[in-house]
Protein backbone atom coordinates (compact mmCIF):
# COMPACT_ATOMS: atom_id res chain seq x y z
CA UNK A 1 0.00 0.00 0.00
CA UNK A 2 2.83 2.39 0.87
CA UNK A 3 4.47 1.87 -2.52
CA UNK A 4 1.16 2.53 -4.27
CA UNK A 5 0.66 5.75 -2.29
CA UNK A 6 4.15 6.95 -3.23
CA UNK A 7 3.55 6.14 -6.90
CA UNK A 8 0.20 7.92 -6.79
CA UNK A 9 1.82 10.97 -5.18
CA UNK A 10 4.43 11.10 -7.94
CA UNK A 11 1.86 10.84 -10.72
CA UNK A 12 -0.47 13.40 -9.17
CA UNK A 13 2.48 15.69 -8.41
CA UNK A 14 3.48 15.75 -12.07
CA UNK A 15 -0.07 16.69 -13.09
CA UNK A 16 -0.23 19.38 -10.40
CA UNK A 17 3.18 20.74 -11.33
CA UNK A 18 2.30 21.10 -15.00
CA UNK A 19 -1.10 22.62 -14.20
CA UNK A 20 0.39 25.08 -11.73
CA UNK A 21 3.10 26.11 -14.18
CA UNK A 22 0.50 26.77 -16.87
CA UNK A 23 -1.64 28.83 -14.51
CA UNK A 24 1.35 30.83 -13.28
CA UNK A 25 2.50 31.51 -16.83
CA UNK A 26 -0.89 33.00 -17.60
CA UNK A 27 -1.57 34.99 -14.44
CA UNK A 28 1.38 35.22 -12.07
CA UNK A 29 4.60 35.40 -14.09
CA UNK A 30 3.58 38.48 -16.14
CA UNK A 31 3.04 40.39 -12.89
CA UNK A 32 6.44 39.32 -11.57
CA UNK A 33 8.18 40.38 -14.78
CA UNK A 34 6.41 43.75 -14.72
CA UNK A 35 7.52 44.31 -11.12
CA UNK A 36 11.08 43.25 -11.89
CA UNK A 37 11.38 45.96 -14.53
CA UNK A 38 10.74 48.56 -11.84
CA UNK A 39 12.98 46.75 -9.37
CA UNK A 40 15.93 46.75 -11.78
CA UNK A 41 15.56 50.41 -12.60
CA UNK A 42 15.17 51.39 -8.95
CA UNK A 43 17.54 49.16 -7.01
CA UNK A 44 19.66 47.05 -9.36
CA UNK A 45 21.51 45.36 -6.51
CA UNK A 46 18.66 44.89 -4.04
CA UNK A 47 17.24 41.49 -3.30
CA UNK A 48 13.50 41.10 -3.49
CA UNK A 49 11.72 39.02 -0.92
CA UNK A 50 10.73 35.60 -2.22
CA UNK A 51 7.14 34.79 -1.83
CA UNK A 52 6.46 32.81 1.19
CA UNK A 53 4.72 29.67 1.53
CA UNK A 54 3.57 29.13 -1.69
CA UNK A 55 6.64 27.19 -2.27
CA UNK A 56 4.19 25.07 -4.37
CA UNK A 57 3.85 28.46 -6.35
CA UNK A 58 7.12 27.67 -8.02
CA UNK A 59 8.61 31.14 -8.13
CA UNK A 60 12.03 31.79 -6.65
CA UNK A 61 13.17 34.93 -4.94
CA UNK A 62 14.81 37.43 -7.25
CA UNK A 63 18.21 39.01 -6.87
CA UNK A 64 19.89 41.15 -9.47
CA UNK A 65 23.40 41.01 -8.17
CA UNK A 66 25.59 39.80 -11.05
CA UNK A 67 27.42 37.44 -8.69
CA UNK A 68 24.22 35.50 -7.93
CA UNK A 69 23.02 32.96 -10.48
CA UNK A 70 19.41 33.00 -11.61
CA UNK A 71 17.68 31.21 -14.51
CA UNK A 72 17.40 33.21 -17.69
CA UNK A 73 14.01 34.48 -18.79
CA UNK A 74 12.10 32.27 -21.17
CA UNK A 75 12.45 28.51 -21.52
CA UNK A 76 15.10 28.13 -18.80
CA UNK A 77 13.06 29.95 -16.19
CA UNK A 78 9.92 28.09 -17.24
CA UNK A 79 11.74 24.77 -16.93
CA UNK A 80 13.00 25.46 -13.43
CA UNK A 81 9.55 26.66 -12.42
CA UNK A 82 7.98 23.45 -13.73
CA UNK A 83 10.50 21.30 -11.85
CA UNK A 84 9.96 23.28 -8.64
CA UNK A 85 6.18 23.04 -8.95
CA UNK A 86 6.33 19.32 -9.68
CA UNK A 87 8.53 18.58 -6.67
CA UNK A 88 6.25 20.68 -4.47
CA UNK A 89 3.23 18.88 -5.91
CA UNK A 90 4.72 15.48 -5.14
CA UNK A 91 5.63 16.45 -1.58
CA UNK A 92 2.29 18.03 -0.75
CA UNK A 93 0.35 15.21 -2.38
CA UNK A 94 2.30 12.57 -0.46
CA UNK A 95 1.35 14.23 2.83
CA UNK A 96 -2.24 14.69 1.74
CA UNK A 97 -2.60 11.06 0.64
CA UNK A 98 -1.20 9.75 3.92
CA UNK A 99 -3.56 11.92 5.97
CA UNK A 100 -6.58 11.11 3.82
CA UNK A 101 -5.79 7.39 3.87
CA UNK A 102 -5.54 7.40 7.66
CA UNK A 103 -8.87 9.21 7.93
CA UNK A 104 -10.42 6.74 5.50
CA UNK A 105 -9.21 3.76 7.50
CA UNK A 106 -10.76 5.27 10.64
CA UNK A 107 -14.06 5.90 8.90
CA UNK A 108 -13.67 9.71 9.17
CA UNK A 109 -13.43 10.39 5.44
CA UNK A 110 -15.79 9.19 2.71
CA UNK A 111 -14.44 8.43 -0.75
CA UNK A 112 -16.53 11.09 -2.47
CA UNK A 113 -15.57 13.97 -4.72
CA UNK A 114 -17.06 16.40 -2.22
CA UNK A 115 -14.83 15.15 0.58
CA UNK A 116 -11.81 15.33 -1.70
CA UNK A 117 -12.55 18.95 -2.55
CA UNK A 118 -13.13 19.65 1.15
CA UNK A 119 -9.68 18.28 2.03
CA UNK A 120 -8.12 20.35 -0.75
CA UNK A 121 -9.92 23.44 0.53
CA UNK A 122 -8.69 22.86 4.08
CA UNK A 123 -5.13 22.53 2.80
CA UNK A 124 -5.57 25.79 0.89
CA UNK A 125 -6.68 27.54 4.07
CA UNK A 126 -3.75 26.15 6.07
CA UNK A 127 -0.94 26.52 3.52
CA UNK A 128 -1.95 29.71 1.71
CA UNK A 129 -4.68 31.71 3.41
CA UNK A 130 -3.49 31.52 7.02
CA UNK A 131 0.10 32.65 6.25
CA UNK A 132 -1.12 35.27 3.78
CA UNK A 133 -3.16 37.00 6.47
CA UNK A 134 0.13 37.91 8.17
CA UNK A 135 2.58 37.93 5.27
CA UNK A 136 0.82 38.47 1.93
CA UNK A 137 2.60 37.27 -1.24
CA UNK A 138 5.13 39.90 -2.32
CA UNK A 139 6.32 41.05 -5.71
CA UNK A 140 9.99 41.81 -6.47
CA UNK A 141 11.05 45.14 -5.03
CA UNK A 142 8.82 44.96 -1.97
CA UNK A 143 10.51 45.50 1.39
CA UNK A 144 10.15 42.73 3.94
CA UNK A 145 11.52 41.46 7.23
CA UNK A 146 14.50 39.09 7.35
CA UNK A 147 13.88 35.99 5.30
CA UNK A 148 14.85 33.62 8.14
CA UNK A 149 12.20 35.01 10.46
CA UNK A 150 9.57 34.93 7.71
CA UNK A 151 10.33 31.34 6.81
CA UNK A 152 10.13 30.20 10.44
CA UNK A 153 6.90 32.13 10.95
CA UNK A 154 5.40 30.66 7.77
CA UNK A 155 6.26 27.11 8.83
CA UNK A 156 4.87 27.59 12.33
CA UNK A 157 1.70 29.17 10.94
CA UNK A 158 1.07 26.33 8.49
CA UNK A 159 1.57 23.66 11.17
CA UNK A 160 -0.66 25.40 13.71
CA UNK A 161 -3.30 26.24 11.09
CA UNK A 162 -3.40 22.61 9.93
CA UNK A 163 -3.76 21.43 13.52
CA UNK A 164 -6.41 24.05 14.30
CA UNK A 165 -8.49 23.27 11.22
CA UNK A 166 -8.15 19.57 11.89
CA UNK A 167 -9.54 20.01 15.38
CA UNK A 168 -12.38 22.23 14.20
CA UNK A 169 -13.44 19.77 11.50
CA UNK A 170 -12.62 16.37 13.00
CA UNK A 171 -12.52 16.71 16.78
CA UNK A 172 -15.49 16.22 19.06
CA UNK A 173 -16.52 17.78 22.34
CA UNK A 174 -14.22 20.17 24.16
CA UNK A 175 -11.24 19.35 21.94
CA UNK A 176 -12.88 21.18 19.06
CA UNK A 177 -12.61 24.40 21.07
CA UNK A 178 -8.82 24.23 20.86
CA UNK A 179 -8.90 24.75 17.11
CA UNK A 180 -9.54 28.49 17.04
CA UNK A 181 -6.74 29.43 19.48
CA UNK A 182 -4.27 27.45 17.37
CA UNK A 183 -5.33 29.45 14.32
CA UNK A 184 -4.84 32.76 16.14
CA UNK A 185 -1.59 32.10 17.99
CA UNK A 186 0.84 32.81 15.07
CA UNK A 187 -0.75 36.19 14.43
CA UNK A 188 0.14 37.44 17.90
CA UNK A 189 3.53 38.24 16.38
CA UNK A 190 4.27 38.59 12.68
CA UNK A 191 7.73 39.55 11.38
CA UNK A 192 7.31 42.99 9.86
CA UNK A 193 9.47 45.46 7.96
CA UNK A 194 9.69 48.96 9.37
CA UNK A 195 9.29 51.55 6.64
CA UNK A 196 7.58 51.94 3.26
CA UNK A 197 6.80 48.81 1.26
CA UNK A 198 8.37 50.22 -1.90
CA UNK A 199 11.43 52.48 -1.89
CA UNK A 200 11.31 53.51 -5.53
CA UNK A 201 12.07 57.26 -5.82
CA UNK A 202 9.33 57.81 -8.43
CA UNK A 203 5.84 58.12 -6.85
CA UNK A 204 4.26 57.02 -10.12
CA UNK A 205 6.34 53.82 -10.09
CA UNK A 206 5.31 53.21 -6.49
CA UNK A 207 1.66 53.50 -7.53
CA UNK A 208 2.25 50.97 -10.31
CA UNK A 209 4.03 48.59 -7.94
CA UNK A 210 1.23 48.90 -5.39
CA UNK A 211 -1.34 47.98 -8.03
CA UNK A 212 0.82 45.07 -9.18
CA UNK A 213 1.05 43.90 -5.57
CA UNK A 214 -2.75 43.78 -5.27
CA UNK A 215 -3.08 41.93 -8.57
CA UNK A 216 -0.33 39.51 -7.54
CA UNK A 217 -2.08 38.61 -4.28
CA UNK A 218 -5.30 37.89 -6.18
CA UNK A 219 -3.55 35.87 -8.89
CA UNK A 220 -1.55 33.88 -6.34
CA UNK A 221 -4.68 33.18 -4.33
CA UNK A 222 -6.60 31.89 -7.34
CA UNK A 223 -3.76 29.70 -8.65
CA UNK A 224 -3.17 28.20 -5.21
CA UNK A 225 -6.89 27.56 -4.76
CA UNK A 226 -7.01 25.72 -8.09
CA UNK A 227 -3.85 23.78 -7.13
CA UNK A 228 -5.28 22.53 -3.83
CA UNK A 229 -8.75 21.74 -5.12
CA UNK A 230 -7.19 19.71 -7.93
CA UNK A 231 -4.86 18.02 -5.42
CA UNK A 232 -7.81 17.04 -3.22
CA UNK A 233 -9.83 15.78 -6.18
CA UNK A 234 -7.02 13.70 -7.69
CA UNK A 235 -6.06 12.34 -4.27
CA UNK A 236 -9.57 11.10 -3.49
CA UNK A 237 -9.83 9.50 -6.93
CA UNK A 238 -6.49 7.78 -6.40
CA UNK A 239 -7.56 6.48 -2.98
CA UNK A 240 -10.83 5.20 -4.43
CA UNK A 241 -8.93 3.29 -7.08
CA UNK A 242 -6.53 1.84 -4.52
CA UNK A 243 -9.46 0.87 -2.28
CA UNK A 244 -11.26 -0.84 -5.17
CA UNK A 245 -8.20 -2.93 -6.02
CA UNK A 246 -7.33 -3.83 -2.40
CA UNK A 247 -8.28 -7.25 -1.01
CA UNK A 248 -11.49 -7.08 0.99
CA UNK A 249 -12.31 -3.61 -0.31
CA UNK A 250 -16.00 -4.18 0.21
CA UNK A 251 -15.41 -3.70 3.93
CA UNK A 252 -13.77 -0.29 3.51
CA UNK A 253 -15.86 2.57 4.92
CA UNK A 254 -17.30 5.08 2.45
Amino acid sequence: MFRKLVLSACLIGVVLGMAMTAMQSAGVTPLLLAAERHEVSATPHAAAAPHHGHSHAGQAGHHHDDSVWAPAHGAERLGYTAVSNTLAGIGFTALLLVVMNQLRERGRLKMTVGHGLMMGGLCYLAVFVAPSLGLPPEIPGAAAAAIESRQLWWLATVVLAAAGLGLLVLARGWKRGLGLPLLLVPHAWVPAHQGPRFSHPDPQAVAVLTELQHEFILASGLTNLAFWLLAGLLSILALRRLADTAPGHDDIPG
